[in-house]
């Protein structure tokens, strides 16, 4: 009897947990994307934190995440604004949700704050918040594992004394005010602004960025005025004398000077024919044969013709022509590359992008290198940033836009999706580079948009502060107009930029001042043989049917590193 008594009260307690759990059942969670608020485009870090939580938040049994595919359909109806607490709590019950997590993302320079909030959808409670700041990505993951771990304990009735409770604004304030970043929020950006310690600033000339008019002021110079429209230039050693010399292309003839005190000297000139037109030019030794080639890209009617000079008895001989790449040097840890790519045929950069090398006196096309298809062999370089994960691709696109790409042989359209890839880290938020020289497509009709392509500035990488991690120097041509049309391209004024990655984007080091003229190219070499580089600038001042005083080469010193207080 009394096992009997035992079992049937095991029965009714059996029934009675279950009973229990089935009320409980699983805890919905709707997990939206977080707004970002920043200068730099950190799409990826958005991205980043909502796979993040999703995943985290996640307890088997209970706690369930609503989709990513049925937040983002409920989202369509707000069309992109940024929501408030009151537009999350109507799309938590429409999603059926209990629980909701928004928030924000801030970054500011090296430091990236997140502003995270949750919000009991079915008790209809206010939303409790937890701030973190931090500096780099190792803390920004442990800090979203943190936020995590409240949030579950939260759900499942553990509140961690960190919480703090935050008022949930009225639909009617909600409705009558734009969203905006918090007042905490403020704080922040307020006090990192007052509690600034500087910037590289310092590593550069101070007259080159804080001069009213730069182009008179210690530690500039510039040439007398040449009667060119520059299209290119290079800066090397090109008569094997030990001195540099600076090689200069307009659309048909190859200039070569050397900088004589404050004079820019004629020392050859290479007229072309008057069919060819030249579009881009780089010297390097890469016969290896301890004499840099002058390597000069030119693009007829229907194909392209590149040739390399080369000084020997005396003058400058043609080792090769008839080329059929667009050609283009950049700089490595292991040397110059020479970089090639065939003409498309329907557009001039569809085209794999190969290495080409010298071999049995001539110049070949080598391995395809692990570049994305589509991207065009100027306005792109090599470089791993310091980051641990090797190379990266580093390229401007067809709207000026600077991306950092995994290495990769995907073509484009398989890389910049909906939602984003894993192989493009990172995009800028504003176009850099920018250039007035074009080439016409193939096959395309005379009211089309992208009639023409633009052939972009080179983009350098070197370690300007001695920090054994190299940045990014980068022109950006200005128009008030230059980038509102895909066909139409005026750029008068200029800016140079020094770029550096911080592990979770681009983070500008310094820019100059506007330089009056536009940069046709640009190099970061030594011009005046006293062993130290020079930012070098091509510099058009003017574009047109004139034949005179068009553009000049301008130099500026890199003052010594300095501590910032």
């Amino acid at each position: 009897m009394k096992h009997i008594i035992k079992l049937a009260l095991c029965v009714v307690f059996l029934f009675s947990l279950s009973s229990s759990l089935e009320a409980k059942g699983e805890k919905a969670v709707a997990v939206f994307p977080f707004a970002v608020h920043s200068a730099e485009n950190v799409d990826y870090v958005k991205q980043g934190i909502w796979d993040m939580l999703s995943s985290r938040i996640t307890v088997i049994g209970k706690i369930d995440v609503i989709s990513k595919e049925a937040i983002l359909h409920a989202l369509k109806e707000n069309k992109g604004k940024d929501l408030s607490s009151e537009d999350i709590y109507n799309l938590g019950k429409k999603l059926n949700a209990d629980y909701a997590v928004y928030g924000s993302i801030t970054k500011i320079g090296n430091s990236i704050s997140i502003d995270g909030k949750l919000i009991d959808i079915a008790a209809n409670k206010p939303a409790i918040t937890v701030f973190t700041q931090s500096q780099g990505m190792d803390e920004v993951i442990q800090k979203i594992n943190d936020f995590a771990r409240n949030i579950d304990n939260h759900i499942l009735g553990m509140v961690p004394s960190t919480f703090a409770p935050v008022t949930q604004p009225s639909a009617t304030a909600a409705t009558q005010q734009p969203a905006s970043p918090s007042s905490r929020e403020s704080e922040i950006i307020a006090g990192m602004k007052k509690g600034k310690k500087g910037t590289l600033t310092s590593v550069i000339n101070p007259d080159f960025i804080n001069a009213a008019k730069p182009l008179d002021r210690k530690g500039f110079w510039m040439s007398q005025k040449l009667p060119l429209e520059f299209r290119g230039m290079d800066i090397g050693d090109v008569t094997g004398d030990g001195v540099n010399k600076v090689v200069i292309i307009d659309n048909r003839s190859v200039s070569i000077y050397q900088k004589k005190d404050n004079d820019l000297a004629l020392i050859h000139k290479i007229r072309g024919k008057s069919s060819d037109n030249y579009i881009a030019v780089d010297v390097a030794d890469i016969n290896n044969n301890g004499m840099k080639e002058i390597i000069v890209t030119n693009i007829l009617r229907n194909s392209v013709e590149s040739f390399v000079f080369e000084y020997k008895d005396g003058k400058f001989n043609k080792i090769s022509s008839k080329l059929p790449w667009f050609l283009r040097v950049i700089t490595t840890d292991s040397g110059p590359l020479l970089l090639g790519q065939r003409r498309g045929i329907d557009k001039p950069f569809e085209t794999p992008i190969h290495e080409i090398v010298w071999e049995d006196g001539l110049y070949k096309e080598g391995k395809a290198m692990k570049i994305p298809v589509g991207l065009s062999v100027y306005g792109l370089t090599i470089d791993s940033l310091g980051t641990a994960g090797g190379d990266k691709i580093i390229a401007l696109d067809d709207y000026d836009y600077l991306n950092i790409y995994e290495p990769t042989d995907k073509p484009l359209s398989k890389i910049h999706i909906f939602g984003g890839s894993s192989e493009r880290i990172w995009k800028s938020n504003e176009p850099l580079g920018g250039s007035n020289t074009a080439i016409e497509n193939f096959n395309t009709p005379e009211d089309e948009l992208d009639k023409y392509t633009f052939i972009n500035l080179r983009i350098l990488t070197f370690d300007t502060n001695k920090d054994d991690k190299k940045e990014i120097i980068i022109v950006k041509n200005l128009s008030s107009a230059g980038r509102l049309f895909q066909n139409i391209k005026l750029f008068t004024a200029s800016e140079v930029y020094n770029l550096e990655w911080d592990g979770l984007g681009m983070v500008e080091n310094w820019k100059t001042r506007k330089i009056n003229g536009y940069v046709a190219d640009y190099q970061f070499k030594d011009i005046d043989n006293d062993g130290e580089n020079e930012v070098v600038l091509a510099l058009v001042l003017s574009v047109g049917l004139s034949v005179t005083d068009k553009s000049v080469i301008v130099a500026y010193k890199m003052s010594p590193l300095q501590t910032t207080p």
